[in-house]
């Protein structure tokens, strides 16, 4: 039987229900783990995960004080719950500990694929569900092109792919890749979940302008917390890509629950400690948190800013009304500067790359730990073999 022995660093960090990844070496890929903590006898499930590179397992440490490490066994076992991916009546569903989560919609007539509905820790929806269901009592019914999560941008080489007003363009789902590795295609699993697919983006003449690879990888924490890492990067297929700047876009936009709108009963804030839209709109910030009421309970989102992405830390077009999205192009706006110019030319065969992770969870954004999980994605725990 094999096993593991595999020891976790926390840094200079506290941890509470942390990914980490580590080597798989000597384990075999077809077997089901668990991790069993060496101080507790606790056990938390285990996944291995293919990779181009070499497999990877992964766990989540439950708890992990800064400065202190840990010892968990691997070995083969199993553990109830998870998360299962598979086709579904309106896209690819998304299943977290048998219920669903979210469901990745790409087929035609999709203007642009989107993740819809959310649901969170409470079990209920917290994207606005407006203009998937119309007539949701209470909903606001502006802008139907903010769509629950979505990746899209308002000038790509002529094209509108934000709008959905006449002479906009689309994001044309081309195929589905191995969500890891260059085994199967998408990942389930008692740890993770993964979609990862190509995309052309293309004007009203269904020209191509660019295209996409993006990958969402989901977790769901022990807490009833989720998280979803995002990667989009963009290849120039179609000659040199311009991304035009304007406001109008976000390679990650959200759009919450209307109860949760900033306008009403909910709350905006982001790293710098700049709270509401006045504060957050336009301004350069690691991460940005929506909170607010849904059915009478605290729920909230973080996204979190990767520094390898493009532009890091990225601005915000982010709005008391709902909206917000990490826009690291519409400079001119955000400063109110016509001379100011935050368009790119990405030249032919170029690539762009850009991760972000989105913490899904229950209580306000003190409640939640916003600020002290970012490091936990941007300078995760180490993990050494044990000695």
């Amino acid at each position: 039987m094999a096993s593991k022995q595999l020891t976790v660093h926390a840094g200079n960090h506290d941890r509470n229900e942390c990914p980490v990844w580590a080597a798989a070496d000597g384990l075999d890929a077809a077997a089901s783990y668990v991790a069993r903590d060496d101080e507790t006898g606790a056990e938390v499930p285990a996944q291995i995960v293919p990779g181009c590179s070499g497999a990877h397992l992964v766990w989540v440490v439950p708890a992990l004080a800064a400065g202190t490490s840990r010892t968990y066994t691997v070995q083969e076992g199993s553990a109830p719950g998870g998360v299962t991916v598979s086709e579904g009546e309106h896209g690819v569903d998304v299943h977290m500990n048998g219920a669903l989560f979210t469901t990745y919609r790409y087929a035609q007539p999709v203007v642009k694929p989107y993740l819809y509905p959310v649901i969170g820790p409470t079990g209920e929806g917290m994207t606005r569900n407006y203009p998937m269901i119309p007539d949701v009592p209470g909903e606001k019914h502006d802008h139907p092109h903010h769509k629950s999560i979505y990746v899209s941008h308002g000038e790509v080489s002529g094209a509108d792919v934000w709008s959905e007003v006449e002479g906009h363009g689309y994001q044309r789902h081309v195929e589905f890749l191995p969500a890891y590795g260059d085994c199967g295609e998408h990942v389930s699993g008692p740890v993770l979940g993964a979609i990862r697919s190509t995309n052309n983006w293309v004007g009203s003449d269904e020209q191509k302008v660019v295209e996409d690879e993006r990958r969402f990888t989901f977790y769901p924490l022990p807490s009833s917390a989720r998280l979803i890492d995002v990667e989009v990067t963009f290849r120039a297929t179609a000659g040199p890509a311009h991304f035009g700047d304007t406001k109008e876009g976000g390679i990650i936009s959200l759009r919450v629950a209307t109860s949760m709108d900033a306008s009403d009963d909910g709350r905006m804030e982001n790293a710098i400690g700049g709270i509401g839209e006045a504060e957050c709109w336009g301004k350069r910030a690691q991460w940005l948190a929506y909170t607010g009421p849904v059915k009478g309970e605290t729920l909230g989102f973080a996204v979190y800013d990767h520094p390898s992405s493009f532009r890091h830390p990225t601005y915000w077009h982010a709005r008391n009304y709902g909206l917000f999205t990490a826009n690291p192009f519409g400079l001119h706006d955000f400063y109110a500067n016509p001379g100011v110019d935050g368009s790119h030319v990405l030249p032919e065969g170029g690539l762009l790359r850009f991760k972000y992770r989105i913490y899904v969870h229950a209580g306000d954004t003190a409640t939640a730990q916003v600020a002290q999980r970012y490091h936990d994605y941007i300078t995760p725990p180490e993990v050494s073999v044990a000695e």
